[in-house]
């Protein structure tokens, strides 16, 4: 006995364990509960049902591939209701990096899918994304065109943001870096988080503070509001010497080099603007027998994942990931309904410091 799609497709016996892996991860259930969603509805939960009914949704009913970097594999029939198709775009992840908007994504989309919204997750690649625009665009594949998209973080996702929007897409930007590009955006402000963090730390009675950033677009400014809250806060001129910036590449042993020469010029804390270089603080501390936060403390600005069960607990100034998902989904439903007659939109987010273990008040030698 075969399973179908929502589309009356058979899942044959080959392909169950594959499709059903699929399912189950867009659904954000385990298998064992898309499994007795498919066979036997009444036995899970509601929730659970409509979960899975918007995965089928995303990942083939209509039995046509889209490109190899859209992570929904198919596009399909409009969900019920006729509620709308989007995108959630996102830049690709390379190896060695962390997501730092995976949980964002997340809450993003297990907010559309409760909304009974189709979402399609989409992975831009620079090289990829003139197909990915058409592909998003063009409804000649047998499913709906997008209606709308949710653009996260910059990279290559910005560039393709560019294109969409060019070609009347309607769609809403969650950045940290302010980009004159003219497209609706919620602009998570980093600098911010910067100065709660440098207020923090030099509460705790830290003097030596550096800061790690990554070599991207948002770096200028986050190194120009680190050195003018050391000013402000501190009452030093805050040169290169008195506030030291290490910009680093992606990846986890970048993050290592660059905690490495900030704890060679004596600094007793670490703001890391990115998970890959918190992990490379613990790292290089780890190295040179260093504790964390003993010898170094280090406040992250940005969501690690997991960051309360990391050794040691990592303090963070995040953002209210919810807040902003709401509102990201508000405004592009909004915008969809509006049409030609869609307004700009244009908000600041200031995150907030949480507490936990891993910067402490310096140790007096």
């Amino acid at each position: 006995m075969s399973e179908q799609n929502s589309a009356g497709h058979a899942l044959t016996p080959e392909h169950r364990h594959v499709r059903l892996a699929e399912i189950a991860g867009t659904a954000g259930v385990s298998k064992a509960t898309a499994s007795r969603a498919l066979r036997d509805p009444d036995s899970v939960s509601a929730s659970s049902r409509q979960k899975v009914q918007q995965a089928l949704a995303i990942l083939g009913a209509a039995g046509h591939g889209l490109e190899p970097q859209v992570s929904g594999r198919s596009r399909t029939s409009e969900p019920a209701g006729g509620e709308p198709l989007i995108a959630l775009i996102k830049p690709a992840v390379s190896a060695g990096n962390v997501d730092p908007y995976s949980r964002l994504a997340e809450i993003l989309t297990n907010r559309m899918f409760g909304l009974r919204i189709a979402v399609v997750h989409i992975e831009a690649v620079a090289e990829h994304n003139e197909t990915l625009a058409e592909t998003i665009l063009d409804d000649g594949r047998g499913g709906p065109r997008v209606s709308g998209a949710i653009v996260v973080g910059g990279g290559a996702a910005g560039v393709l943001a560019g294109v969409l929007a060019q070609r009347g897409l309607p769609l809403i930007r969650i950045s940290n870096a302010r980009h004159d590009d003219g497209i609706s955006r919620i602009y998570l402000d980093a600098t911010g988080g910067i100065d709660t963090a440098v207020a923090h730390l030099v509460h705790l009675g830290h003097r030596r503070i550096g800061l790690a950033v990554l070599r991207d677009s948002a770096a200028p400014a986050r190194i120009a509001g680190f050195r003018r809250s050391m000013a402000g806060i501190l009452h030093i001129p805050a040169t290169r010497d008195q506030a030291p910036v290490v910009e680093a590449a992606g990846g986890a042993m970048a993050g290592v080099a660059a905690a490495d020469e900030l704890i060679d010029l004596r600094c007793t804390a670490v703001i890391a603007c990115a998970p890959s270089l918190s992990f490379g603080l613990l790292e290089a501390a780890q190295r040179l027998r260093l504790d964390v936060p003993r010898d170094l403390s280090v406040l992250t600005v940005g969501d690690v994942p997991d960051a309360d069960v990391i050794e040691p607990p990592l303090s963070q100034v995040v953002y209210d990931w919810a807040t902003v998902a709401q509102s990201a989904i508000d405004e592009i439903r909004g915008m969809i309904a509006a049409g030609e007659d869609r307004v700009h939109v244009d908000y600041t987010v200031n995150p907030d410091l949480v507490l936990r273990a891993s910067a402490v008040p310096p140790q007096r030698r």
